[in-house]
């Protein structure tokens, strides 16, 4: 009779109910809490609607208790949105050599950037091209030379905030964002002054001497110390061609690309201003002083570009409406150099910084006691 094999002390073949108590018992001791989804965080603001108000949902707007909280200083260094959660272990992206409020700030900046998106028009659209009509070659030549410069000008503004605003903090993202605007805003007058160079069959003519340009591009000292001389110096100076162009427009074409280039410049003008009052205001009179000392040698340099008659010639023309007028015109540009190194001296005494007739550079000074021999038709 066969008899069943004994168990040679071997490990016992698995059966099914053993499988399952130990898959259970694997399963408990893997299983987790649920999550409780703490990256829910509430603020004491969760609750509080911003209301549109007649311009929209503005950047004011939004600025609602603690989000509208300018800090006098950020150690944040993640670009991370002002007012967001900091995550503990994220490695900064940035050093921001910009993070104090008395770097960069104007309390006009999110308003002025809300009227940049307001009033932004398009070069090759709303300017009325086909009304410009043959002009005379010197005529032409020295509208050439005046958008050239003016084109040059504001390549130079686009290199020198593009250098600076990756440096500002995002704490004060309402002057970044004006200053990206500003930006598209000096894009555009490049694209609109040397189109207009060559729409009429004419040519792009010589560059400017380029001493202030290189002060605005290589200057390293502050972006402070950089408005001074973008704003208050060339700025005063770009408007004021602006505004003399819209008066001595050729057509109507000129008349719209000077008069929405005056309402752009008007606004950097703005920021710029308002920015350097704030830093005077807050770092008190020796820092003015500072400035003050610090543009006695760009006045140098200007003077320096002043005496190059290529630009001068070339507004001649224009105000005089052409080579025969050319005497009726240079004093138009008399006028015109005396109203410039006026209007950069008050602007810099509004910011607090005390410019005179005394402390001004003799090359400028010079322009100031110029008179014209005959009424300008300036523009206001």
């Amino acid at each position: 009779m066969a008899s069943t094999p004994e168990s040679d002390g071997g490990p016992e073949e698995p059966t099914a109910d053993r499988d399952a108590m130990s898959g259970d018992k694997a399963e408990s001791e893997t299983t987790e809490e649920p999550k409780t989804f703490d990256w829910m965080q509430d603020t004491p603001e969760w609750g509080t609607k911003a209301v549109p108000g007649k311009k929209g949902l503005t950047l004011d707007g939004i600025a609602i208790n603690s989000y509208g909280e300018i800090p006098e200083r950020s150690e944040e260094m993640t670009r991370m949105p002002r007012g967001a959660f900091h995550v503990a272990g994220v490695p900064r992206l940035e050093f921001y050599p910009l993070s104090k409020k008395v770097d960069i700030w104007a309390d006009n900046a999110a308003g002025l950037y809300e009227e940049a998106i307001q009033r932004r028009w398009m070069a090759h659209l709303d300017v009325p091209w086909d009304t410009i009509e043959p002009l005379s070659r010197e005529l032409e030549l020295a509208m050439c030379q005046l958008c050239t410069e003016l084109a040059q000008q504001a390549s130079v503004e686009t290199d020198s905030i593009g250098q600076w605003i990756g440096r500002m903090n995002y704490a004060y993202y309402e002057v970044k964002t004006f200053l990206a605007a500003e930006l598209y805003d000096t894009a555009r007058h490049y694209d609109v002054f040397r189109t207009r160079a060559l729409a009429n069959g004419g040519t792009l003519g010589l560059e400017s001497p380029g001493l202030i340009n290189r002060r605005i591009i290589e200057s390293r000292a502050g972006w402070t110390e950089t408005a001074v001389v973008m704003y208050l110096l060339r700025g005063s100076f770009t408007l004021m061609l602006y505004r003399y162009g819209e008066a001595y427009a050729l057509n109507p074409a000129e008349k719209m690309i000077f008069r929405r280039a005056i309402q752009d410049k008007a606004r950097h003008l703005g920021y710029g201003m308002a920015h350097v009052k704030f830093a005077v205001s807050e770092n008190g009179k020796d820092y003015a002083t500072g400035l003050l000392r610090m543009m006695s040698g760009v006045e140098l340099d200007l003077a320096s570009e002043m005496n190059d008659p290529v630009l001068w010639e070339a507004l001649a023309i224009i105000f005089g409406g052409g080579l025969e007028n050319i005497s009726s015109g240079m004093d138009v540009v008399r006028e015109f150099q005396r109203r410039y190194v006026s209007e950069y001296m008050a602007r810099m005494q509004w910011v607090g910084i005390d410019k005179t007739a005394e402390n001004l550079a003799p090359g400028l000074l010079a322009y100031i006691n110029q008179e014209s021999n005959q009424e300008s038709g300036a523009p206001a």
